[in-house]
């Protein structure tokens, strides 16, 4: 055991104390997790193109579409997908909108042209609609930053929030029976922060047995 003496920041007090007070071993903001780090995520989607020969693999997940170039405005079915390309246009569509499924193997006359419906493909093309993306959407999260303190990570939130998609907090743990570097400074950060606390409060103590004699 070595004892070392060091000068903090009034700042860097300040985490030491609140890490200890709200992240100490069995803290609720620990998230029921050992070791806890926590991370503010943004949401990411996977946009995973569709083709009918992956519909075994991916059907589970939910199928949009869009006629965005930009890929920017996504629809929740092919149907939504057509009336808002009639909307932003302000026509109305050559035929009833109705989904895939009712119009597949049934032929369309289109500008002198028979359109026979087998596929989303088809589907667009009988309303005039050329170019479209289909895509599944596989709901993901990913980290953008890091922190001891599970307050400090909302508190991100709360102004980074401009820069984020569907932000959430998501507690990691260092990992079972983890021996690496992690651990060891964690503990040295709640040890510190903890002997602060202490020292405050045992300065208070005697202040206030001071002006009791006073």
């Amino acid at each position: 055991m070595k004892k070392i003496e060091i000068e903090l920041t009034d700042q860097q007090e300040q985490f030491l104390k609140l890490f200890a007070e709200k992240q100490y071993p069995g803290a609720d903001d620990n998230v029921c997790t050992c070791n806890a780090i926590h991370a503010v995520e943004t949401y990411r989607p996977h946009y995973i193109p569709y083709h009918e020969d992956q519909t075994d693999y991916f059907d589970h997940l939910p199928l949009k579409f869009t006629t965005d170039y930009d890929y920017e405005v996504w629809h929740n079915s092919e149907v939504e997908a057509v009336q808002d390309w009639f909307e932003g246009r302000e026509e109305g569509p050559p035929f009833e909108i109705k989904p895939l499924s009712e119009m597949e193997y049934e032929t369309f006359e289109v500008n002198d042209d028979e359109i026979f419906v087998m596929n989303y493909s088809d589907y667009f093309k009988v309303y005039g609609i050329e170019w479209y993306a289909a895509s599944w959407i596989q709901e993901n999260y990913e980290p953008v930053a890091f922190f001891f303190i599970l307050d400090e990570a909302k508190r991100y939130i709360k102004y980074q929030g401009h820069n984020l998609t569907k932000p959430r907090t998501y507690t990691y743990s260092s990992g079972y029976s983890n021996n690496g570097d992690f651990n060891h400074f964690r503990d040295l950060l709640l040890n510190m922060g903890d002997k602060l606390n202490k020292d405050d409060n045992n300065e208070k103590g005697d202040n206030d047995e001071n002006s009791k004699n006073t």
